[in-house]
């Protein structure tokens, strides 16, 4: 999956340098931040987007916001907004159970996008204090063992704060992206370090981003460009997203004793 172009390469040359991550044997779980406005919900789009058209990934997305940039998916078995959100990260989690305890061997990566989860962690939290332990318990043991399994997830956040996690989770994520203005704070609290640590930029337009990749041994600054035809790459991810086998599916096929099973 290509998460961006070199930021030098594209503004100095025009060369379009991809920088890649592999799903899922070198990357599994990859965090992606920034505030409004910084392009990272169009770049999380156009992620779902290769992945889904790649087959290197199925896709299901939890969307507790359920906003306007996601409005085309409504209906799709594999999107759930609003309360729905919780309902998908639940079944999601029933899937990994079922594929760790039934040593399933997973013939591709499966991946569950969860947007806005400080928003849908704020909402457990005002239901119940439970609701939100195990909200965070269920996504951390997921992000602590899926690799190995074939199964991660594609967490959004505007800030990686220490308190949206349980103690070490965010060390689980193989790949972080940061959009957008990242202070020194939130540099250090994403773990990046290396010759941009004494001053991180501080003036990124949207789509451009600081990104730390497992196996890399410094920081990389990439841009995504603009996309101009988004109600397109939208209809195309609905078009995939449908063509995809439901989570309750998938599931019952786990139950039915399947041992290797696919997402196509």
């Amino acid at each position: 999956m290509i998460i961006g172009y070199d930021k030098e390469d594209f503004q100095e040359f025009g060369v379009k340098n991809p920088v890649n991550i592999v799903l899922p044997k070198k990357t599994s779980s990859v965090l992606v931040t920034g505030c409004s406005g910084s392009g990272k919900s169009l770049s999380i789009r156009l992620y779902i987007w290769q992945v889904l058209k790649s087959r290197e990934s199925y896709v299901c997305i939890s969307d507790y916001k359920g906003g306007e940039e996601y409005e085309s998916f409504e209906g799709s078995p594999s999107y759930a907004s609003g309360e729905d959100a919780f309902q998908m990260i639940d079944a999601y989690y029933e899937f990994f159970e079922a594929i760790r305890k039934n040593r399933i061997r997973l013939q591709q990566h499966y991946m569950l996008v969860i947007e806005e989860w400080f928003g849908l962690l704020t909402y457990a939290e005002n239901r119940s204090k439970k609701q939100k332990a195990e909200l965070m318990a269920k996504v951390g043991e997921i992000l602590a063992v899926g690799r190995g399994l074939n199964i991660g997830i594609m967490l959004c956040v505007q800030r990686a704060d220490a308190s949206h996690f349980n103690a070490g989770t965010r060390d689980q994520f193989q790949a972080v992206i940061c959009f957008g203005r990242c202070s020194t704070e939130q540099f250090r609290m994403l773990g990046f370090n290396g010759e941009l640590e004494s001053n991180p930029s501080t003036n990124y337009k949207a789509g451009e981003a600081l990104v730390l990749i497992d196996g890399q041994d410094s920081v990389r600054e990439v841009i995504v460009p603009f996309i101009e035809n988004e109600d397109v790459l939208c209809k195309q991810v609905r078009h995939y997203l449908d063509k995809q086998p439901t989570i309750t599916e998938l599931i019952q096929a786990v139950a039915e004793g399947e041992s290797r099973i696919s997402s196509v």
